[in-house]
């Protein structure tokens, strides 16, 4: 991995980690239903600026890409959105230190799903390493 990619890396996981301590205060005051409406309308105020500033480029990227991408874009944004109101619902009769990790096993089903309709290589390595990383969560949140 280039520096770059590693500094991206950093900053996801640190923006993550603080990302799920702020989930877990705010459900300390409000439903998990309301958290994540809330949290969807102001990602919608926070974002219609760039989306109005990349409103040209995004169009045309999308008119010039195949059908399917639009279909997989909407996938990717239910199954995304569906994934953080469960966790809310999980974080908020749970403890965070076992909800995040255990919620952080998500790697196992991408693993799964683009070696059974991607193509991707399987190998031992990839496997076991997916595995271990998975074990080795549930097991700290134990």
């Amino acid at each position: 991995m280039d520096s770059s990619t590693i500094i991206f890396l950093i900053l996801a996981i640190l923006s993550w980690g603080a990302g799920a301590f702020f989930d877990k205060m705010t459900l300390k005051y409000i439903a998990p239903s309301s958290a994540f409406y809330l949290r969807t309308f102001f990602m919608l105020v926070l974002f219609i600026p760039f989306l109005l500033w990349k409103f040209i480029p995004t169009r045309d990227a999308l008119l010039g890409s195949h059908k399917l991408a639009s279909a997989f874009i909407l996938s990717s944004v239910i199954v995304t959105m569906g994934g953080v109101f469960f966790y809310l619902r999980a974080m908020s009769s749970g403890e965070a230190s076992r909800i995040v990790p255990l919620s952080s096993t998500y790697p196992f089903v991408t693993f799964v799903l683009v070696y059974l309709f991607l193509g991707e290589t399987f190998t031992a390595s990839k496997f076991v390493g997916t595995a271990l990383i998975s074990c080795g969560i549930y097991f700290i949140s134990k």
